[in-house]
């Protein structure tokens, strides 16, 4: 007999239903580009002056390294307002280095 339970959480990831954001809001750059991962088909969208500049699709990779190839490899542009922090970051040391700056979180 099939399991029908419609709170498994195969069934939530077969459905695209779960509780996690469609949209989640990683932060801009210095150049002033807000960077959005739309989880719904793994792509991140780079939005500038009020348009779409970019459509990055993430493929076999995971959030975490687009973060850091933005953070390490983009010449001329970092993150500036950052909200969402990489595996390799101590989330509390990012927070205070926020507080301090006076950057929002």
């Amino acid at each position: 007999m099939k399991n029908s339970n419609p709170n498994s959480v195969e069934g939530i990831a077969r459905n695209r239903n779960g509780v996690r954001p469609a949209y989640i809001r990683l932060g801009e750059d210095t150049e002033g580009a807000s960077h959005v991962y739309r989880t719904i088909d793994e792509t991140i969208h780079v939005v500038q002056d009020g348009e779409r500049v970019q459509r990055f699709a993430l493929g076999a990779r995971t959030i975490d390294d687009y973060v850091k190839f933005v953070r390490d490899e983009v010449d001329g542009r970092d993150w500036q307002n950052r909200r969402y922090y990489t595996d390799d970051e101590n989330p509390f040391e990012a927070l205070a280095r926020n507080i301090t700056t006076g950057a929002s979180v």
